[in-house]
């Protein structure tokens, strides 16, 4: 694995782009022949990116811990479940220290919805592999995590057309 001092990113925000923004720099990374292992949280697997992700393996591991159908605020147990699955096989690949990135695409969620404990995913930050980049995504990411990382940009919404019911299209948002 090629050594490189790895940093702590965030994406947050109400604004569109925070999972588009750690696919864009998934796809540089592949580019400069450095692995990365994608994961995505409380999402169902289905958006169109994800057939693309998975034609990069193996230097691309792309995992899925979400479900079919709209999380918001409730949270049911078969999702708290595949949730933990997927924070448990995160711990377990940064151990392995096989990749340079790990993407944690939506899991301000977890730590929000107290599934994954905020000490816990702390101490997991502050112990990480010096040479693994670590890159957070969700919205409403927690201060504590905020002041820790080492670049922070927050999707701003100005306007949206989703506001004027426009729904999520092909290729676009899914």
């Amino acid at each position: 694995m090629r050594q490189f001092k790895g940093y702590i990113q965030v994406y947050t925000g109400e604004g569109k782009g925070k999972t588009t923004a750690a696919i864009g720099l998934t796809i540089r990374a592949l580019g400069a022949n450095l692995k990365v292992a994608f994961f995505q949280f409380f999402k169902p697997g289905t958006s169109s990116e994800v057939k693309i992700l998975k034609k990069f393996s193996p230097q691309l591991y792309y995992k899925n811990f979400g479900k079919r159908g709209f999380v918001e605020n409730k949270v049911d147990l078969k999702t708290q479940k595949l949730t933990l699955k997927g924070w448990k096989e995160t711990k377990e690949l940064v151990k392995s220290k096989s990749y340079n990135i790990l993407i944690l695409d939506e899991i301000s969620y977890a730590l929000n919805w107290e599934i994954i404990d905020l000490k816990e995913f702390l101490e997991f930050l502050k112990n990480k592999p010096k040479n693994l980049e670590i890159v957070i995504t969700g919205r409403n990411v927690p201060e504590e995590i905020l002041e820790i990382a080492d670049l922070v940009t927050e999707m701003k919404k100005i306007k949206h057309y989703y506001d004027k019911g426009v729904k999520s299209r092909k290729g676009i948002e899914k």
